[in-house]
């Protein structure tokens, strides 16, 4: 592998594998969000009990296909991503939330050192509604990232695929749609 090979993987790795290590230090330092009424997303996303959905609130989901508006908007985060483009991945997200922020920050690290990335694509193994309030719908997801390819100077590089990871996940309804309100990783059931 050439010298300008192994720049351009590093510089593609080391942005997913601060955030990650950012991401999993804030989560296991702040514990599950409060539930505070200002804030119905960190609400919606603490409450409950990811393995028991309350048969009303999963009766009064079944009309809408979780597993398609999620692949919807990944589709619309893939194409963000493929652009280098934050407005597309702001439509993505709703506006403020710390999960756009850190997109955001990612794409923008990308960008930064001149790689942009293409498949960005969560594959969506399993949706279950978990409840219902207002416009917001809790999800006990199961989703694993595919292998993005890194594109810059020296080439492109194909990134290592995830595992499959289980997330609680908050849309809200917006005027143009669902749109990303929170993310979580499931607690485990042990």
């Amino acid at each position: 592998m050439t010298t300008r090979r192994r720049v351009l993987w590093a510089s593609a790795l080391v942005p997913w594998v601060v955030g990650a290590i950012v991401w999993a230090a804030v989560q296991a330092v702040s514990g599950p969000p409060a539930s505070s009424p200002a804030d119905p997303a960190a609400r919606a996303i603490g409450s409950g009990d990811p393995q028991s959905p309350a048969p009303a609130i999963q009766a009064r989901a079944a009309g809408t296909d979780w597993h398609a508006v999620l692949d919807r908007l990944d589709r619309r985060r893939e194409r963000a991503y493929a652009a280098a483009d934050p407005a597309l991945l702001r439509a993505v997200y709703v506006s403020g939330s710390p999960v756009l922020r850190h997109d955001l920050a990612t794409l923008r690290a990308y960008s930064e050192r001149g790689v942009r990335l293409t498949g960005v694509q969560l594959r969506t193994l399993d949706v279950t509604p978990l409840d219902r309030s207002g416009h917001y719908v809790r999800l006990s997801v199961v989703d694993q990232l595919d292998r993005p390819t890194a594109h810059g100077d020296g080439g492109a590089v194909r990134l290592p695929r995830d595992r499959a990871t289980a997330r609680v996940i908050v849309l809200r309804d917006a005027a143009d749609g669902w749109r990303i309100a929170a993310v979580r990783r499931a607690q485990s059931a042990s």
